[in-house]
Order: structure tokens, then C-alpha cells, then sequence
């Protein structure tokens, strides 16, 4: 201050009248600043090295952005590193006692089953099942395929009847797929010579479960009614829709003939219904698929029977499908084992299949097929 006034005294009086009108300019600008609002609205002020400055608030607001994504990716390796250690102290199915090993029977009843997520409960918002008399019409299937396909065209026909608003007659299986097998299951559960759709349908799944289990989705009849069929001028049309068709195409390609014949058959139903579903049919899915798809008594005795007597000879044992019939898969992999000059090795190939597989024996031992 020593030198600053040394200054203004050595600048004069007109030196001293300018450094006054400028300290009050600042002083009429401070109260301006100070009384009006809208400046108090769009500015912080602070002082740093006795200056005061003003801060815009989209600087504050890209600070208090910042600050949210900071806590939200925290707290996200927070819960991921929860979830890591739980999955980590909770044990595997398979435990070992006494040196035998078993499995919980029921996952539901475990310590940890607050962790798990049922995925066939109905939500809230799951539409009642329509009356059979107030429904569009009837549904009838035929499915195609070996049992599993036959199995995955039931269910989608449940989520198919749902999305039409139609009664559901029980589907006809394809007898041709495995009512010929001559193993023990077919000669001692299965009937060939009874033709009645119900029947096939009867002699593998429990249909009186599956219709009372479903009864709070879709509306299931063992048969179309007698006075329906007579009141009809023609015979059920018969209609085969594409593969993994979505719900709008039923809704705009079989509901108007559902409408308009009361009856409608869809053949060869077999991975007829797209994948990706709302979550609701999703649901109605796996309670058709996990619950209502129960195998008749027999047949699950004779698999407990089973599993019971390999678990007599082993602790762990696993189960392959090949899905391929043996008097298919045999010849082929002869030939490709000793490869196409082993002539008093090879065996006859069926008349069906898929045709000649000329891969050689290098290349058949390159896939594993062969032993070494």
C-alpha cells in the first residue's frame, strides 16, 4: 500500500480523481451484481487471489454428471464383486459324503434358493384364459418329428392357442416317428393299433394333467365337440405355416380362417413359433415344456428303475442322444475308419440317408471319429 500511494501522490490530483471514479465504478458494478437476480441464477462467484470470478453452470452441471458416473461405475464392481464372492461360496449340486455322491432333491428348499429365479411364474399383467364357448375357434395339431420335436411342437402349440385366443385340442403325435420301435418302451407302453389321437397322445404324457395343469392359460378339450363338428358345412382346414413364424403372422394369416371356419388344423407343427417372445409367452413356454408335460406313470417307473440301477454300478454316469440312427451312423463311420479300399470290411449302406460321404479316413480321424 506504501508504494501504491506513493504512486498516486506523485501522479497528482487528476491521478487521484480517476483511481476514486474507478473504485466506485467497481463498487456499482459489485451491487449490481449482488441485487440482480438473473446473474445470481446462471453464475457461482468466488474469490481467489482477491479477484472474484464467475463459473457458468454447465461447468457445475458436467461436474455433477461426472460425479454420478463415478458412483454408478463403483457401485457396479461393488456388485459384480457380491455376486462374484456368493457365486463362489455357494456349493456345486453334485457333493461328496461318505464317497458317494448325491444331489439335492429339491434346489427350492436349499439355503441359497433366495438367489434363484423361477422363469414359469405368471406375471400381474398374464391375461385370463378365455372360456372355451367365448373362444375363437378350434385349434388343432399335428406335430412332426421324433419325440423331442414332437415335444417342442406341443408346447409352441399351448403359446399358439394363447395367441389366438383358441381352444386348444389335445395335439396329435406322429406315430410314424417311433410307434414302429420295437425296444421294450414301445412293445409294452405303446398300442399300434389304436389310432385315436388321444390315445397316442395318452399312452406317452398324462393328458389329464396337462389340461388341468394349463387350465388357468389355455382353454384344452380332449376333442372338438360333437354339435360343433355337425354345425360345420366343411371339413377342418388344414394349413401349414412357415418355420419360426411370428405371433403377427398368426394373428394375420390363421386367425381370419379360424374366424370364418371355427376349426383349423396346422400340420407338420414342428419349430412353427419364432424364439424371441414376449416374456409372458416365454413364461407360458416353460410351464408347458418343465410342468404340464408330464410322461404317464409307467414310463416313469421304468426311468427311475433305470437311473437307480446305473447309479448301483457308478456314481456319475451321463446319458448322449446322438440323434442319429445307428444303421446310418455305423456305415459311415466304417468307411471313413478304414477308408474307401477296405472292400471285405464294408458294410452295406441303407438305402436312405445322406447319400455317400466321401471325406476319406485322414479326415474322419481328423473329427475324432475313428479310434487311434
Amino acid at each position: 500500500m506504501g508504494v501504491a500511494n506513493k504512486a498516486l501522490r506523485c501522479g497528482g490530483g487528476g491521478g487521484g480523481v480517476l483511481v476514486n471514479n474507478v473504485i466506485l465504478q467497481q463498487q456499482k458494478q459489485k451491487q449490481k451484481l449482488q441485487q440482480s437476480p438473473h446473474s445470481q441464477q446462471h453464475y457461482w462467484t468466488y474469490m481467489h487471489l482477491g479477484r472474484r470470478q464467475a463459473v457458468p453452470w454447465t461447468v457445475v452441471c458436467g461436474l455433477l454428471l461426472f460425479a454420478v458416473a463415478l458412483i454408478s461405475l463403483f457401485t457396479g464392481h461393488v456388485a459384480s464383486d457380491l455376486e462374484w464372492y456368493s457365486n463362489r461360496f455357494v456349493k456345486p449340486t453334485w457333493y461328496k459324503k461318505d464317497k458317494s455322491y448325491q444331489v439335492p432333491v429339491d434346489i427350492w428348499k436349499s439355503k441359497f434358493s433366495s438367489f434363484y429365479y423361477g422363469c414359469s411364474e405368471r406375471g400381474p399383467h398374464f391375461a385370463p384364459p378365455v372360456r372355451e364357448r367365448f373362444s375363437n375357434g378350434y385349434l388343432l395339431i399335428a406335430t412332426s418329428g421324433g419325440l423331442n420335436q414332437q415335444r417342442t411342437g406341443i408346447t409352441d402349440a399351448v403359446v399358439v392357442a394363447k395367441i389366438l385366443n383358441a381352444t386348444l385340442v389335445v395335439p396329435e403325435l406322429d406315430h410314424n416317428s417311433f410307434w414302429k420301435d420295437e425296444s421294450n418302451l414301445g412293445m409294452v407302453v405303446i398300442n399300434p393299433g389304436d389310432s385315436n389321437p388321444v390315445s397316442e397322445f395318452a399312452n406317452i404324457f398324462d393328458v389329464d394333467w396337462f389340461i388341468s395343469f394349463l387350465a388357468k392359460d389355455v382353454p384344452i378339450v380332449k376333442r372338438v365337440p360333437e354339435k360343433v363338428m355337425r354345425s360345420m358345412d366343411k371339413p377342418p382346414y388344414t394349413m401349414r405355416v412357415p418355420r419360426k413364424s411370428e405371433p403377427d403372422y398368426y394373428l394375420e394369416q390363421v386367425l381370419p380362417i379360424l374366424l370364418r371356419r371355427r376349426v383349423v388344423q396346422l400340420t407338420k407343427f414342428d419349430y412353427r413359433l419364432a424364439n424371441d417372445l414376449d416374456e409372458e409367452l416365454q413364461k407360458l413356454r416353460c410351464r408347458v415344456n418343465y410342468h404340464a408335460l408330464r410322461f404317464t406313470k409307467p414310463i416313469r417307473s421304468l426311468g427311475q428303475k433305470v437311473v437307480t440301477r446305473m447309479r448301483k454300478m457308478t456314481a456319475r454316469f451321463i446319458a448322449v442322444h446322438l440323434r442319429i440312427d445307428f444303421c446310418i451312423l455305423w456305415p459311415m463311420l466304417w468307411k471313413a475308419c478304414l477308408g474307401h479300399g477296405a472292400h471285405e470290411a464294408r458294410l452295406e449302406s441303407p438305402p436312405y440317408g445322406w447319400g455317400e460321404q466321401d471325406q476319406g479316413a485322414r479326415v474322419g480321424r481328423g473329427w475324432g471319429c475313428c479310434d487311434r
